[in-house]
């Protein structure tokens, strides 16, 4: 034999169920694209190039690539970098604003750039093989005159 309760009882708890389900209240997530995004930062380019903060306006003038509600900028080095980082949460809130997505974060990348398709020259040698096959002459120079390459 089960005690059963009252159906008063009964009523009263699922009246208190229904009253503690959380509603949610919808986030404020409009869908947009890359050409959106892009009218966004340049206004907000706009905004930093009236108060002269140049610094700034290079960083978010680098490449932007958009995944979802992700938005990435291919920075240059580490410079670039620490200024996106110092401007990244005024930016963001200005993006979310206008966009109408709060939803939205931001990162950055930094990529290494390719000259041509060649890799940088960076020692003395590499540049002075690099301007050799460029100018044939250079390596007649070396001959007659006993330059050495490592100075």
């Amino acid at each position: 034999m089960a005690l059963e309760k009252p159906k008063e009882v009964q009523e009263s708890v699922s009246e208190i169920k229904e009253a503690t389900i959380p509603v949610k209240q919808p986030q404020l997530a409009e869908e947009f694209d890359l050409e959106k995004l892009q009218q966004v930062l340049e206004a907000v380019i706009d905004q930093y190039r009236s108060q002269h903060k140049n610094l700034e306006v290079t960083v978010l003038k680098q490449p932007v690539f958009l995944d979802q509600e992700t938005v990435t900028f291919k920075l240059n080095g580490e410079i670039q970098q620490d200024i996106f980082y110092k401007i990244k949460p005024e930016v963001l809130q200005v993006i979310r604003r206008k966009l109408n997505n709060y939803s939205v974060s931001m990162e950055a990348v930094i990529v290494e750039e390719e000259v041509e398709g060649q890799k940088k020259l960076y020692t003395s040698t590499d540049k002075l093989q690099y301007l050799k096959e460029k100018s044939p002459a250079l390596v007649e120079l070396q001959r007659r005159f006993g330059l050495e390459t490592d100075f």
